[in-house]
């Protein structure tokens, strides 16, 4: 019958697997013949002292005996022609009926160990960590402001605003008591962020005393935001409007100025202009 192509490449694949097979037999029937030949020459051995040599430690031979370089030339490259005899390792006889007992490490070379110590990195002590570490930067007090804008509100009746009724009122605007023991408007309504602008007693000594003033009154009080201060002193500076305009109009009292005089459209758009001239200021310095 006539083969084709799959049909030869069948009968190849099956010749070449054969082959395989057969070089492995013939492999492992050897290396059992080996076997069998040395197992048969140790049983030939005799058990008379007369060989107890073989088993014990090895002996030191000259150079003309010696056949075949040792371990230690072939490991450490290019070395002394020819070792001394001291410095020769000593083989351990072995007993099949004891133990093997364990030898300590043998040291290692000179060149191993050198390379190896260069490799190793050095133990950080504590006296170099103690002269690494950099020391913490004193803290700074806060730079005083170039430029304050101030919003009093002023109450009308002579009595005060009621303690309680603006402690509502600011904290409805977002203010928060806080350092200087006066109160904050953050950029978080909840007390987190940058302070944006700040709320102080009027009167001297300016402060307020959280735990009265529910049951006194507050003759004024006095908004104010710095430069530099907020990152957008604009938005800042129309939550500080607001957050007075709600005061007075909620207990009843007057915008001021910082001259203490009545807060109109013409100041607070001065008061922007201020904030703008301010920020041309810093980035012509910072150009």
């Amino acid at each position: 019958m006539d083969f084709g192509l799959r049909e030869w490449l069948i009968v190849i694949g099956l010749l070449v697997i054969a082959g395989i097979l057969f070089d492995g037999w013939r492999r492992m029937g050897g290396r059992s013949r080996i076997r069998f030949k040395l197992e048969r020459n140790l049983k030939n051995l005799p058990d008379s002292g007369e060989h107890d040599e073989l088993l014990g430690p090895v002996r030191v031979v000259g150079r003309a005996e010696r056949e075949e370089p040792s371990f230690g030339d072939l490991d450490s490259g290019v070395q002394e022609a020819e070792p001394s005899a001291a410095h020769q390792p000593e083989q351990v006889g072995l007993d099949l009926d004891e133990p093997v007992p364990v030898a300590a490490p043998a040291p290692e070379p000179e060149r191993k160990r050198a390379v190896r110590k260069q490799r190793e990195p050095e133990p950080i002590t504590a006296t170099a960590t103690a002269t690494t570490e950099p020391e913490p930067a004193p803290a700074r007090e806060p730079a005083a402001p170039e430029e304050v804008l101030i919003i009093n509100v002023v109450a009308r009746s002579e009595e005060g605003f009621p303690g309680g009724a603006m402690l509502q009122s600011i904290m409805e605007s977002g203010l928060r008591f806080g350092e200087m023991n006066i109160f904050h408007r953050h950029e978080s309504m909840t007390g987190n962020g940058d302070v944006l602008f700040s709320m102080a007693n009027a009167l001297k000594p300016g402060i307020f005393n959280p735990d009265e003033l529910e049951h006194s009154h507050v003759r004024a009080v006095s908004f104010f935001m710095g430069l530099p201060g907020p990152r957008h002193p604009k938005q800042a500076l129309d939550l500080m409007i607001a957050s007075a305009r709600k005061l007075a109009q909620e207990l009843g009292g007057d915008l001021k100025d910082e001259h203490r005089s009545v807060l109109t459209a013409q100041t607070i758009e001065h008061y922007r202009q201020r904030i703008a001239e301010f920020e041309r200021k810093r980035m012509s310095q910072r150009r």
